[in-house]
């Protein structure tokens, strides 16, 4: 009779990685022009696969489109990297991608279509957090012009600032200069910017003055552990010394943005970082990779402010890349422990070749 350990299967080694991936294109007329701000340049998807190449590994370029179900069914990978962001601009997109790939039984890297759905939709996030007890800033919501007639409510106090934000969009889409709201007028201005461009809920989340801090998870459960972080700052403090990272910034961020690795940050503050980061990671059931942003506020308490369970890799230009280089990484070995982490989530051997 043939015992239990000798009859379970064995996983077949993966030879052939799929990546899947949606690419930056040209908005149309009447669209906003930061639409495809999310998606990859050709250049990413281009140095992602050379990566994963190095490894010994086959890679089967897989952009999200009307064909790509018939392609993975005639040329299934044995894995998927994920990058995809999704179509459409609805807050369940970035979960397409991940669910195809269940409903195939191909393994993927990344979290689960419930935790990058609620992850995107910014308003979940802050009360799943919360809920969780990791620290987030004040926010509320406006569903419709019918929720702006208690504006004024918001400013009993003549020091309280606000962040307009659309509700379900990353990599600042919607996010600009301007959308710091100071008083019931810029506020609303604000919202309804978001309503018309984004045809979407805008939230209102209290403004922090303090210092930014991104940092990047890798891992799952008790294994997960911090990648690196570091500040994010203006290169040149605005008259006012007021610094949103705002897309104007992202856009520019040679000429505009300071990254400054761990050393520029207090040793007490990098502990709560690491700390909050990882706490944010589990209360929302993250898998293998996610860069975790968060500001002080005026008391000295840092918030999460947004959740990435994908995040950018351009290893010319993306936040989590240029952070675990300037926490002593290099682009090499992000990719395989992004790699090694869902490999091992699934049990899957790594053979380099």
């Amino acid at each position: 009779m043939e015992d239990k350990e000798s009859s379970q299967e064995v996983p077949l080694p993966v030879k052939v990685i799929g990546i899947a991936f949606n690419l930056k294109r040209p908005t149309s007329e009447g669209d906003p022009d930061d639409l495809y701000e999310e998606y990859d340049s050709q250049s990413t998807v281009d140095a992602l696969a050379k990566e994963i190449e190095s490894f010994g590994f086959k890679t089967l370029l897989c952009e999200q489109n009307e064909d790509l179900p018939s392609k993975l069914a005639n040329q299934r990978p044995d894995f998927m990297f994920n990058i995809a962001e999704g179509i459409g601009t609805e807050r369940g997109r970035e979960s397409q991608i991940p669910c195809l790939l269940e409903s195939l039984g191909i393994p993927y890297s990344g979290s689960d279509p419930v935790s990058l759905a609620i992850s995107l939709d910014k308003y979940l996030t802050n009360v799943v957090l919360s809920r969780e007890n990791v620290p987030v800033p004040f926010m509320t919501l406006f569903r419709s012009e019918d929720d702006l007639r208690n504006v004024d409510m918001l400013f009993q106090d003549n020091n309280e600032t606000y962040i307009a934000k659309p509700r379900w969009e990353g990599s600042s889409k919607g996010v600009f200069r301007d959308s710091i709201c100071r008083n019931p007028n810029e506020l609303k201005r604000n919202v309804l910017r978001i309503f018309e461009r984004y045809r979407q809920p805008a939230i209102i989340e209290a403004f922090l003055p303090g210092i930014e801090i991104t940092a990047g998870i890798v891992g799952n459960g008790s294994d997960a552990r911090l990648l690196g972080m570091m500040k994010i700052s203006e290169r040149k403090p605005s008259d006012d010394g007021v610094f949103l990272y705002s897309l104007e910034h992202k856009r520019d961020w040679l000429e505009c943005i300071l990254y400054e690795g761990p050393e520029a940050i207090n040793e007490k503050v990098r502990r709560e970082a690491a700390m909050i980061a990882l706490d944010a990671f589990h209360a929302l059931e993250l898998r293998d990779i996610a860069r975790i942003d968060m500001r002080m506020d005026g008391q000295g308490q840092l918030r999460v402010i947004d959740i990435n369970p994908l995040p950018g890799l351009s290893p010319y230009y993306s936040d989590l890349p240029i952070l675990y280089s300037l926490s002593g990484g290099n682009y090499h070995d992000l990719i395989s422990q992004i790699l090694r982490s869902a490999f091992n989530r699934y049990g899957l051997p790594w053979l380099e070749g």
